[in-house]
């Protein structure tokens, strides 16, 4: 019973000085504090949007890179049809 009286003496006490810290806080400690909130919000939100973004590029150099397998297969494929155009082409009827 002792340590939780303890613990509920050192909480209010906590507490208390929290609020009258408040309290007592002037213009300039409220602006330097606002501005320390604004200033983390600002990281994190920074932070989250970078994140995104390289995600997405992620995304975009593999689809461009399928997009090159993709034409040069085609390139391939056009080769092959216009030799065996010519083929068709070059036999005797």
């Amino acid at each position: 019973m002792e340590l939780i009286n303890r613990i509920w003496n050192w909480l209010t006490y906590s507490w208390l000085t929290l609020l009258t810290s408040i309290g007592m806080m002037t213009q300039r400690d409220w602006l330097a504090a606002i501005g320390v909130v604004i200033g983390v919000a600002a990281a994190v939100m920074g932070e989250l949007h970078r994140r995104r973004m390289a995600r997405s590029q992620e995304t975009n150099n593999a689809l461009l890179g399928q997009l090159i397998v993709a034409i040069r297969d085609d390139n391939e494929h056009r080769r092959d049809v216009k030799d065996l155009i010519a083929d068709i082409r070059k036999t005797p009827r």
